[in-house]
């Protein structure tokens, strides 16, 4: 779609040579959603992609969250393209790299959206139904923060979006890369989706992840509600009775009541605790 209320569109090559961000300004990486629908407040496109940012590589990596030190990280670029996860060789013991495949085809989009949508436009849309984002969560990752001063911050990836379309970040901020330890690569993962049609946004979300050394269990749960939410179940009392979904607060719109979604919710929880064995 045409945004014939564009009026400067920038292609910056370092994002500190930005100094004069204002309102109507906005990151353009894949530039799926902006130009699939009118964007009447914005006036000023920035270009990502000439930064030249890495899409996968493995880095050092220190874990301040829990003060838990990791040698290694999976650092995935927040322009990577969508495409690039699936291309990509993993090693075979990352297990946990079919819940990235699941991510990107829980999108049910075209080779072409795929080709051009990004990792980093996926989370920082922050739409319920964001397919990224839960995974995220249960795989226990850090996002990387960088402003316009050139500094940087992390956090947690369950921490990161705190509604629909809200996220922590400030108007001069952008997620740079997205870190998962590699031991939590290791993990067993299994991602369920349930939605209208196949080809419809989900009405629910479930990622579960588990640790097969000690059976740590994560699993989180996203488009039933506003923002992705990682779900205590260290009891198994919990996970029999989901005494605990009755606190979660669930979307109740047009689509599904908040009723139907805490149970198809709670569906979803038991096919993927099946499916990891747990």
């Amino acid at each position: 779609m045409d945004l014939p209320n564009i009026e400067n569109y920038l292609s910056v090559h370092n994002i500190q040579s930005i100094t004069n961000w204002d309102e109507g300004w906005a990151w353009l990486a894949g530039g799926t959603w902006l130009f699939s629908e009118l964007q009447p407040t914005l006036k000023v496109l920035v270009d990502m992609q000439p930064l030249g940012w890495s899409e996968i590589e493995v880095v050092p990596f220190s874990d301040s969250n829990s003060f838990k030190q990791v040698k290694t990280a999976l650092s995935i670029g927040a322009t990577c393209p969508l495409s690039k996860l699936l291309q990509y060789s993993w090693p075979q013991e990352w297990r946990a790299v079919e819940g990235l495949k699941s991510a990107v085809f829980a999108l049910s989009a075209s080779m072409k959206v795929i080709n051009m949508a990004t990792v980093g436009g996926n989370i920082c849309l922050a739409l319920s139904v964001g397919t990224f984002a839960p995974l995220m969560v249960a795989l226990d990752a850090t996002y990387e923060i960088w402003n316009l001063k050139g500094e940087t911050r992390r956090v947690a990836a369950k921490e990161f979006q705190v509604g629909y379309r809200q996220t922590i970040l400030q108007p001069q901020e952008v997620l740079r890369r997205v870190l998962i330890p590699i031991e939590n690569l290791k993990w067993q993962v299994n991602y369920q989706r349930i939605g209208i049609a196949a080809s419809d946004p989900a009405l629910a979300i479930v990622v579960s992840a588990c640790n097969p050394d000690n059976l740590q269990l994560r699993c989180a749960i996203a488009a039933s509600v506003s923002a992705p939410i990682l779900l205590d179940l260290h009891d198994d009392r919990q996970i029999q009775n989901f005494a605990f979904l009755q606190e979660v607060n669930f979307i109740d719109d047009a689509k599904a009541s908040a009723i139907y979604r805490r149970e198809v919710t709670q569906v979803l929880i038991k096919r993927s605790l099946k499916q990891l064995k747990i």
